[in-house]
């Protein structure tokens, strides 16, 4: 038997980001889709949250990798500025409602993260 399993109920962390609930209308259909393509509709209504969120530990485990075999720490200070940034930003479920000082640090980690993002390699 080869049954295709729907991912986002395999209780696995990080791999889905469907903002569905089971008994929204919508989730036989996005069931559909997360066995097709592996994400659903729903992850495209926010794609800067979902993007951030599944970036987020990823970052994270890429600096803990690197951090002693880059030669330029400059480089890990700008990523953990990034992941700072995009904390920020994805706390309060998306509500973005900074402090002055948060405001400037999310800028300087959304800019970073362009600066970065082709060296994001090891």
């Amino acid at each position: 038997m080869n049954k295709k399993l729907d991912i986002k109920y395999l209780g696995v962390p990080n791999i889905c980001f469907s903002l569905t609930k089971k008994n929204d209308d919508r989730e036989k259909e996005y069931s559909k889709q997360r066995i097709k393509r592996g994400f659903d509709d729903s992850e495209t209504w926010s794609v800067g949250d979902t993007i951030i969120n599944f970036a987020i530990p990823r970052l994270e485990r890429y600096v803990e990798i690197t951090k002693d075999c880059l030669d330029e720490k400059e480089f890990t200070i700008n990523c953990e500025k990034v992941i700072e940034s995009f904390k920020l930003l994805s706390r309060n479920e998306g509500i973005r409602i900074f402090t002055d000082k948060e405001r400037i640090i999310v800028d300087e980690g959304l800019k970073l993260f362009g600066e970065i993002l082709e060296g994001l390699w090891w």
